[in-house]
Order: structure tokens, then C-alpha cells, then sequence
């Protein structure tokens, strides 16, 4: 260690004594008296170390000059015998070393002014060094004790719209006749995107156009025979004069035969009472008998009621028929409206404002399949959502109403900001599909996760005076406020997972 010495101005330095006496062994010898030798020549007085009027300071001890040497000590005359002591004396080798003696800034004044300064060792820090120590563990541990900082759980994240992105596609498929949008393209409300050939389904709206009047037509028919009416045709088949004429013939037609039964049998009927008008003439002279006149009024009853009954069986039968006929022009009605609509299908247009994206299907008559997707129309000007996976091991702190920061790989956090958000929406079971043969751990955890809908405040970013758009299917990462621990607990939680590892079978 390197000594300093304290220097007072205009004092010398005190040269420290050679050795002490040891503390074990017989006392040493009495050194006999020095005779008094010469006087040593007078030197002249040292230059003080410091200039007079200049305040004490530290010096190290290679800078003071060094003393003059002592004159040498008259021979002493030979020593007395010692005297015999009850235990050999020491070698002079086992005798203790001297020890530095110390003195503090108060002995200095004790000392002559004009010969010497003592050389004073610095005293160690070491004390203060250890108080200070201390003290700053203590302050760390009740910082870290009582700071709380803010637990987060992180995951990737994309923006998406509000809407979501719209899948185009066809319900019943068919050739495609026309592509009327390109890649990228921005398109409205109701544009048309894509033409389907329509030749089937026109033929099948066809079709069911003309049962329905073939329908409508003997509807009339059946009402007018079932209610014993003149045949009228309604306003839609003014324009299907083939239609009228066929369902008039076929009027006229029942009509004569129901006409001509009837006249037979009012013919059969004259017949018999002419008959019965001879029975009773001749059962009144006694020439014919009461039953044969009974016999004959029956008979006139009975094509009577046949009479009645022909013409009863001929409305019923209409009435019946005409039942089914609107039966099945009602099933027909829902069916027009199917492939009315299945006709109107065949343009497809954009169900909102957005830009084109993954067109599927380029090559014109290539065939689409009932269902499969077109294209995608991502929405523009509608409010963004970021869409975070969460893994399930974190899923348990995750609320809905907390806070969140959205960083987007897009821009520089650091540079431009993050996106302040707030958690709207939790899926209610896991997403995705675990691998097959991993029912837990990590395997099945890589493939599945739970959907977080983050409802962000602003679309864009501000940095340096200009906004920086935020559009959708942007990726990052969200960072969502779950609660808060203190230091400590993080610094005791790598400590806690050693501890449970150790328990381990």
C-alpha cells in the first residue's frame, strides 16, 4: 500500500524509531551509556517543504527530501558478561518484528515545528465503502420491494377491418362469361365484379314461365266448370292465344258432353212418364195393376237423381282439380322466385366500398364450383381492428375492457409510436386444430390459440408532423396490460422455478 505524508509548513521530517522491544524472551542486555562523541558538524537549516503562508496538504512520501545522514557513534567500550538467566535467550530471529506506529492529525502539534513532519498513513476506506454498500442494498430492495411495474402479455397481431375482408363467391356455380374487375382495383357498393353464363338458369326460369300460364289457364277452366260460369282468361294470358284456345276447347268439349248426357237422360226421363201416364190411365180402367205404376214413378225419380248427380260429380271433379292446380301454381311461384333470383346471380357485384384482392378465377368459361371463392373485397374507410392470437398459456390474465399497445413491424416504435388500444372481444374456445396424436403441451399449443378483437383508438400514426396510414393486414405484435407486480417479484420468480425443479421426480 502506498504510504502519504502530512506535511506542515516549515517542519522536517521525524524519522520513526528503528525497533521495539520484543514482547517475548528475557529483557536484552543494558546497552551501556554512549560516551559523548564529537560534535557533528553544523549543517545549514532545510528549505521548508511547503512555501510559508501555503496551506498543510497530503504528500506523498517519495516527494519529501530525504534526511541528512547521523555521524557515526563513538566505539562503546565491550559489554559486561551477561548473567546467567533460568531460560535461553531468544535468537535475535525470533524477535517481533517492529511495528509501523500510527499517528493522527491531532499528534502532529506535539511534534517540533521546525525539524520534521510525521509520516501519517492514509487511513482505509473501508468502512465507508461498507456503510455505503449497505445502504445502497437496502434503498434497491425497498425500491423493489414497493415499485410496481406493469405485467403485459404479449402476441402477434394484424390489422383488419372492421368488417372483415369479403369473400365473392356464387351459390350455384356456373361457367364464367366475364371478369369485369382487375387485381387492386377499388370498387363501390353494387359494382359489377363478375358474369356468369345464365343459359341454364334462364331455361329453368323459362320453363317454370310457362307451366305457370299452362297452370293459370286451366285454373280458369276448372273455376268456370266448377261454378257453372262462362270461361274468362286472366290479363296474363292476353299474350298466349294458344293457351286460351286449347283451355276453351277443352271447356266446350265437357261442357257438350255434360249437355248431351243431360239430354239423354231428360229424353229417358219424357219416355217414362209418358209411360207411367198410360199405367195409370189403365190402372184406373182396371186394366193394369198399381205396382206397375209405382214401378214407374220410381223409375222417373231415379234418372232424376241421375240427372242431378251427373252434374254434381262434373262440378266436384272440377272443383278438386282446380284445389290441385293452385297447389301446384303456388309451389311453381316459390320455385320462380329461387331461379329468378338464381338468374339475378349470375352478376355478381361487391356487397361494399373496398379493393380487389386474390382473384381465383381468371380464365373465361372456366368452371366455378357451387360455393368456392372468386375473389376477396377488403373494405376501405371502415374502422380497423387488430386481430391477436393469444397462446393459451396466457390466456387466463386476459380480460376483456383492458388496455393494449399495438406495434406495427411497418414502423419503428421507437421512431413513430404505438397504437393505444383497448380489448373488445374474447373467442370463446381455443382456434385452430392440434396436430394429430398431441392432446396437450406444446405441441398442441403451437397450433391452437384464442382470438383477441383490440379496438384501436386512431387509424394512422403521427411522427415528425405527418400521419402514416394504417391499413389493413399490417402485422405486429400486441401488448396487452394484464396487471401489475413489483420488482422484487420478478427478480424472485427465476429463484421460485429453481426451487420447483429441484422437487421434480
Amino acid at each position: 500500500a502506498r504510504r502519504w505524508q502530512f506535511a506542515l509548513p516549515g517542519r522536517a521530517k521525524t524519522p520513526r524509531p528503528a525497533q521495539e522491544p520484543a514482547l517475548d524472551g528475557p529483557p536484552p542486555p543494558p546497552t551501556p551509556a554512549p560516551t559523548s562523541p564529537a560534535p557533528p558538524p553544523r549543517q545549514a537549516p532545510k528549505p521548508p517543504p511547503f512555501p510559508p503562508g501555503e496551506p498543510p496538504r497530503l504528500i506523498h512520501v517519495a516527494d519529501l527530501p530525504e534526511p541528512a545522514p547521523a555521524a557515526a557513534p563513538a566505539a562503546a567500550p565491550p559489554p559486561a558478561p551477561a548473567r546467567p538467566a533460568s531460560r535461553p535467550a531468544a535468537p535475535p530471529s525470533a524477535a517481533r518484528a517492529p511495528r509501523p506506529r500510527r499517528l493522527s492529525r491531532s499528534d502532529l502539534v506535539l511534534l517540533d515545528a521546525v525539524r520534521a513532519a510525521e509520516v501519517v498513513e492514509a487511513r482505509p476506506v473501508l468502512h465507508l465503502s461498507l456503510a455505503l454498500m449497505l445502504l445502497a442494498v437496502l434503498a434497491a430492495g425497498l425500491w423493489a420491494g414497493f415499485t410496481r411495474v406493469e405485467q403485459i402479455t404479449r402476441a402477434d397481431a394484424r390489422v383488419v377491418p372492421e368488417g372483415r375482408e369479403q369473400v365473392i363467391a356464387s351459390l350455384e356455380g356456373g361457367l364464367l362469361a366475364e371478369l369485369l374487375v382487375g387485381e387492386g382495383a377499388q370498387v363501390s357498393p353494387g359494382q359489377a365484379l363478375v358474369r356468369l353464363d345464365p343459359t341454364r338458369f334462364e331455361a329453368q326460369q323459362n320453363e317454370g314461365q310457362a307451366k305457370r300460364l299452362a297452370l293459370l289457364a286451366s285454373i280458369a277452366r276448372l273455376r268456370a266448370e266448377a261454378n257453372g260460369q262462362p270461361l274468362r282468361f286472366p290479363p296474363e294470358l292476353q299474350a298466349h292465344p294458344r293457351l286460351r284456345d286449347a283451355e276453351a276447347e277443352a271447356y266446350t268439349a265437357r261442357r257438350r258432353l255434360l249437355d248431351e248426357t243431360a239430354a239423354a237422360t231428360r229424353h229417358s226421363i219424357g219416355l217414362v212418364l209418358q209411360e207411367l201416364d198410360v199405367a195409370q190411365r189403365m190402372a184406373a180402367q182396371g186394366l193394369a195393376s198399381d205396382l206397375d205404376v209405382v214401378r214407374l214413378k220410381r223409375q222417373v225419380n231415379d234418372l232424376r237423381q241421375q240427372l242431378f248427380e251427373r252434374s254434381n260429380r262434373l262440378r266436384q271433379d272440377a272443383s278438386t282439380e282446380l284445389l290441385a292446380r293452385q297447389t301446384e301454381l303456388a309451389q311453381l311461384d316459390e320455385q320462380l322466385v329461387a331461379r329468378e333470383d338464381a338468374v339475378r346471380r349470375t352478376l355478381i357485384t361487391s356487397p361494399v366500398r373496398g379493393l380487389v384482392k386474390n382473384i381465383r378465377v381468371n380464365t373465361v368459361g372456366g368452371v366455378i364450383g357451387p360455393g368456392a371463392p372468386i375473389m376477396e373485397i377488403v373494405p376501405v374507410g371502415e374502422r380497423l381492428r387488430v386481430e391477436a392470437r393469444i397462446k393459451p398459456a396466457d390466456i387466463g390474465f386476459v380480460r376483456v375492457g383492458q388496455t393494449a399497445q399495438v406495434k406495427l413491424s411497418a414502423y419503428d416504435p421507437n421512431l413513430y409510436g404505438m397504437l393505444q388500444g383497448e380489448v373488445v372481444s374474447l373467442s370463446p374456445d381455443a382456434l385452430g386444430s392440434p396436430d394429430a396424436g398431441t392432446t396437450a403441451g406444446a405441441g398442441a399449443e403451437a397450433n391452437t390459440w384464442y382470438r383477441a378483437i383490440v379496438r384501436i383508438d386512431h387509424s394512422t400514426l403521427q411522427a415528425r408532423g405527418e400521419q402514416l396510414p394504417v391499413i389493413p393486414g399490417m402485422t405486429g405484435s400486441v401488448e396487452i396490460n394484464t396487471g401489475e407486480r413489483t420488482v422484487m417479484d420478478f427478480i424472485l420468480r427465476p429463484l421460485l422455478k429453481a426451487r420447483e425443479a429441484f422437487r421434480e421426480r
